[in-house]
């Protein structure tokens, strides 16, 4: 995996991680915890697929 690509990951999944904290902090107020707990799952997911596929783009490389 080049350099480049590898920091974009990176600096994508770390965003994606702020993020999830951000929606966490805000779902302690009552009124919108429901809704910014379905953002905040939906984010991680998110960088858990882009971490997996990071990871999945850097084995297939490995082997070809």
């Amino acid at each position: 995996m080049d350099a480049a690509l590898h920091q974009y990951i990176n600096i994508a999944t770390l965003v994606c991680s702020l993020a999830a904290l951000f929606f966490s902090l805000l779902a302690a107020f009552p009124g919108l915890k429901e809704a910014l707990t379905a953002i905040r799952d939906g984010v991680l997911w998110f960088a858990l697929c882009l971490v997996l596929g990071g990871i999945g783009y850097v084995v297939w490389q490995h082997f070809h």
